[in-house]
């Protein structure tokens, strides 16, 4: 199964990908038309399972054939197709007993969880309704000093219909300017108990309460990053300390490739060239001016780099790090921003 969405909206920000249908909308839609925007208008049915027997395989066993030569068809007691219902498509074939969660159940959730003004930002469909996601924004936007960026809260809900993907619900902020998206536990580095995942059972509502009590931790995390940015914002770094960073977070601190005479000159250039992406933001608009030689912005750029800049093998892998999975390498960049400034 591909990574790319087949379709997809977005609010006032393009979706970078060229595949499929994509909206750029200049609102923020409803449940209705972000269900429709994002593919999502459809539901999952069953029907029971059947094997198709040719005459080959019942002569074989030494079972009665079709004199009209098509074989029979036998149901499979205790397993069910699963597709769906706009298409019949087939999504995947499970035992009797596995419940599906709906898309509709889906925004039921977000919904419910998300009730405290979030607005739906992005949805869309992968791999032919397998795989969804959607997000959504707090319009509570907070301001750093000197970054004329607002930061945002967001939750976001990915889901699919594979047999084994549940629907998981988490929380974290997004800094417009670059669309850098940031969540306490990758700033901390510690879990913070906002995550909260549906298993695909028939009582999901009876856990509603508790995945309430988790996503509530949306404005805990916006307190966290505005206490961590403030602290980042008032500590003023050096260029070499700059140039330091930069190369302990493109893999070559203290020169370990950079100096060394058994790496290649290819891997040395590839060193360069991530190094000149991450340089290149403190000359350019997502860094903000007072921020150049802070260690705010340090953090910012390394967010972006670990975001958007750095290498990805296809667009696929750039859409799952970006939109669907936890970016581990930015829980420790504040580490080591504080360890390079202790230092």
């Amino acid at each position: 199964m591909g990574l790319l969405p087949e379709q997809s909206f977005t609010v006032r920000n393009p979706a970078w990908w060229d595949l499929g249908a994509v909206f750029d909308l200049d609102h923020y839609p409803g449940k209705e038309e972000a269900m429709q925007r994002a593919g999502h208008a459809w539901n999952v049915v069953t029907a029971p399972f059947r094997v198709e027997l040719s005459n080959d395989l019942l002569a074989g066993a030494g079972q009665d054939t079709n004199p009209n030569g098509a074989g029979k068809l036998r149901a499979t007691a205790g397993w069910q197709v699963h597709m769906r219902s706009d298409n019949l498509e087939v999504l995947h074939v499970h035992q009797d007993s596995f419940a599906e969660i709906d898309n509709s159940i889906a925004y039921e959730v977000a919904e419910l969880l998300f009730d405290q003004g979030f607005l739906f930002e992005s949805g869309g469909t992968i791999g032919g309704g397998k795989l969804n996601y959607l997000t959504l924004k707090l319009i509570e936007p907070i301001m750093i000093k000197g970054d004329d960026s607002v930061v945002l809260p967001f939750g976001s809900l990915s889901w699919g219909h594979t047999g084994n993907a549940a629907l998981r619900c988490r929380t974290g902020t997004i800094r417009q300017v670059c669309q850098n998206t940031v969540r306490a536990s990758e700033m901390e580095g510690e879990a913070l108990g906002t995550d909260f995942t549906f298993r695909h059972t028939k009582n999901w509502r009876d856990k509603v309460e508790d995945a309430k009590q988790a996503v509530r931790g949306a404005r805990q995390e916006l307190d966290i990053y505005r206490q961590m940015a403030e602290e980042l914002a008032a500590i003023t770094v050096t260029p070499s300390q700059r140039d330091l960073f930069v190369s302990e977070i493109i893999g070559d601190k203290n020169g370990v490739v950079s100096y060394s005479t058994s790496v290649s000159d290819r891997v040395k250039s590839n060193i360069e060239t991530e190094r000149a992406k991450v340089n290149a933001l403190f000359f350019g608009p997502t860094i903000p001016e007072a921020h150049k030689l802070t260690a705010y912005g340090l953090h910012c750029a390394g967010v972006e780099y670990f975001d958007h800049l750095r290498n990805f093998r296809s667009k696929e892998s750039y859409v799952k790090r970006t939109l669907l999975t936890d970016n581990p390498a930015k829980a420790s960049l504040v580490r080591t921003i504080r360890e390079l400034v202790a230092a």
